[in-house]
């Protein structure tokens, strides 16, 4: 099976998905055409005219399957290449844009969303199988596509995004369940803090206690999405509560970064070390992968603050190394995860961070504490044949499956 595999926006846990398709189906014969992760909206837009410029030769061959990101503009990439129209086309989604909270450039402006929105819209209609890493990502885009078109001047059948909605699943993105190849180490510096506890690599969960303090990481891109004004809030609060702490804050950094993140540092280091029971362990990137998973394995909880996840691999590869999961009752997480691992979400920063608080508290007690649940169902031994069956039945040309 010759296949292209188009990705417009390498973003990490884009390529994270990528390379685990190609290490994966090793007897496929794959061309991957990617693009780097900068200047969105102009990369959403002009993948076609980059590629056209510097991968026409690739793009001129014969290919039984194509299968692209959804940020890719398959109509024009189909439009300028003629032997591709008829490819049998598969949309893989790692996200949607109609479920990114607003951002102090799109608050005000709706029509900031409206050319990724309708390369999304575009790229669904002509696929032939559609698929989302989890069902909050299906929903909320086939809800946000209904929104989209009852706002047009010309009122449209609704049965266009029925028919979307018709040839969309949900299969998520694979982990990589041994640890040479982390995600997250890939969103780590080398500028490097080491906690004032020294190391705890490998301590069973149930150590944690009187006599050693809670690890808590927060593993996540350092941006607005990702709720840092609530971890701040959860810094304040641990601080006030005298819960025995040491907090590692880690992932990936870009040039200019949410004020949130001073104000947790200053925070963390402005009384020493060892005036308080909350120490700052790891703070920054960390570029070693094998450092990054003795990371997780030395913590015992995970902790999201996110204003969206749609699939959340940051977590689940935590999770993965034995960290238990803390996280907000809404978005993907209550599809993963019971109850149990999951607090209130509430828009004030100050009362999602009193419920972690609070969890924590519980959680301090062993006999309290819940296991850390089992991911097996992620692993590329459990999903690999759904994903070989997705392949074979669009290359065959066999009604989608």
């Amino acid at each position: 099976m010759r296949v292209l595999l188009l990705s417009a926006y390498d973003a990490l846990s884009h390529r994270y998905w990528r390379e685990g398709m190609v290490e994966n189906f090793p007897d496929v014969d794959w061309i991957v055409l990617s693009l780097p992760p900068r200047y969105f909206n102009f990369r959403v837009r002009t993948n076609p005219i980059s590629w056209l410029l510097e991968q026409r030769v690739a793009l001129e061959q014969d290919y039984d399957l194509i299968i692209a990101t959804s940020l890719v503009d398959v109509v024009t990439v189909r439009g300028l290449f003629a032997n591709l129209a008829q490819v049998p086309l598969w949309l893989y989604c790692h996200e949607n844009q109609f479920a990114y909270p607003s951002s102090a450039q799109t608050a005000n402006n709706k029509r900031a969303l409206l050319e990724p929105q309708m390369v999304f819209l575009y790229g669904c209609l002509c696929a032939d199988a559609i698929s989302f890493n989890s069902d909050w990502n299906r929903s909320t885009a086939l809800a946000g596509m209904r929104q989209l078109v009852a706002r047009f001047p010309e009122k449209w059948n609704s049965a266009l995004i029925t028919t979307i909605a018709n040839k969309a699943d949900v299969l998520p993105v694979p982990l990589q369940l041994h640890a040479s190849q982390p995600l997250s180490a890939l969103l780590l510096d080398s500028d490097r803090q080491s906690s004032d506890e020294g190391t705890h690599n490998n301590v069973p969960l149930a150590a944690w206690g009187a006599d050693r303090p809670c690890q808590l990481v927060w593993n996540h891109r350092w941006e607005y999405d990702k709720g840092p004004e609530h971890l701040l809030a959860l810094i304040v609060a641990l601080k006030d509560s005298g819960l025995h702490c040491t907090i590692h804050v880690v992932g990936q950094q870009f040039r200019q970064l949410p004020d949130s993140f001073e104000q947790i540092k200053q925070l963390l280091t402005v009384d020493g070390p060892a005036s308080n029971r909350l120490r700052l362990g790891q703070w920054g990137f960390v570029e070693s992968r094998t450092e990054y998973v003795s990371l997780l394995k030395s913590c015992d909880v995970v902790i999201s603050t996110a204003l969206h996840d749609f699939q959340g691999i940051a977590v689940l590869e935590a999770v993965q190394q034995g960290c238990l999961p803390l996280l907000p009752n809404q978005l993907v997480y209550p599809e993963q995860f019971a109850a149990t691992y999951l607090y209130d979400w509430h828009p004030a920063p100050a009362i999602n961070a009193d419920a972690m608080v609070a969890k924590l508290g519980e959680w301090r007690r062993p006999q309290a504490r819940p296991h850390c649940p089992a991911l097996d169902h992620y692993a590329w031994s459990q999903l690999q044949a759904r994903y070989d069956l997705k392949m074979t039945v669009l290359a065959t040309h066999a009604p989608a499956a």
